[in-house]
């Protein structure tokens, strides 16, 4: 299937986070200078503002703004980008820098978690709709990096990288964390970013080797596709499903300039879209 993935959009600043935002019809990845870019259809590229900092994972609410998380300033930022502006959304716990915050995922009440990936505060925080900022979960220390919320949004799924594996994080009925089990191992990998297929099976980039593996609800792998030799990936991180009807899948590749497109014959599960004031 790594025959299928053609170039999509090229010139990006070592992209690394993308999102898909589906009131405009755009893709939204960042750079590592701090960009924010906005990718059509067409695989036209806009510079849409840029903070100076080192952009990572994206996420989209409900009237289409864009949350980074800036890894180079230690916070999240948000994107309007209608009027090509932004404004620090959060800071971490106690207003201090976060620690790498690296990938960002909404809740349906309008929670933000965000996964920060530095030694020694690995964690993930929570950042509540009234931009409140609280340690959620300090158990998924090896590198968590990305993540997703469940459909039924009882449960985080989180990589941590360094362990080599996909945790489940449940999210209790008081909106605290479980505890952290393995959901699936991935074995001599540097995993990076998580997306959810519409038949509820995972898909994760592999940062090293280069590849993409497709993960069944039970935590079995049941797909690789295998880039051991960086012919087509270049470093793949986050990905995301694309278009009206999510049926097709963006890589994105630091270790490049570049965007891969696919169709992989599957359909993705639309992210949460939630009201944020």
């Amino acid at each position: 299937m790594l025959d299928r993935f053609e170039g999509f959009a090229d010139g990006l600043n070592h992209p690394e986070g993308i999102a898909w935002n589906p009131f405009d019809g755009r893709l939204y990845a960042g750079g590592e200078g701090g960009e924010c870019y906005a990718v059509s259809m067409d695989g036209a590229v806009t510079l849409v503002a840029s903070t100076g900092g080192s952009m990572l994972g994206l996420a989209v609410d409900g009237a289409g703004r864009v949350y980074a998380c800036d890894a180079g300033n230690g916070e999240v930022v948000r994107f309007h980008p209608a009027a090509g502006t932004f404004e620090v959304y959060a800071r971490g716990v106690g207003g201090i820098d976060m620690d790498e915050p690296n990938v960002a995922a909404f809740a349906p009440d309008g929670s933000l978690f965000v996964t920060c990936s530095g030694e020694p505060r690995s964690e993930i925080v929570r950042i509540a709709p009234s931009r409140g900022v609280t340690t959620w979960c300090d158990r998924v220390t090896r590198y968590p990096n990305g993540m997703v919320v469940t459909p039924d949004t009882t449960a985080l799924l989180v990589i941590e990288a360094k362990a080599e594996r996909i945790v489940r994080i449940p999210i209790l009925a008081d909106g605290r964390a479980g505890d952290p089990e393995t959901f699936a191992e991935l074995p001599d990998t540097d995993a990076d970013g998580l997306a959810l297929d519409a038949e509820d099976h995972v898909w994760a980039t592999l940062y090293r080797p280069d590849g993409l593996v497709r993960i069944s609800p039970a935590g079995e792998e049941v797909l690789r596709i295998d880039d051991h030799l960086a012919s087509t990936f270049e470093a793949p991180t986050n990905l995301a499903f694309v278009g009206p009807d999510l049926d097709r899948v963006v890589v994105a590749n630091v270790g490049g300039r570049h965007l891969l497109i696919a169709d992989l014959g599957v359909r993705g599960r639309p992210l949460h879209y939630p009201e944020v004031p």
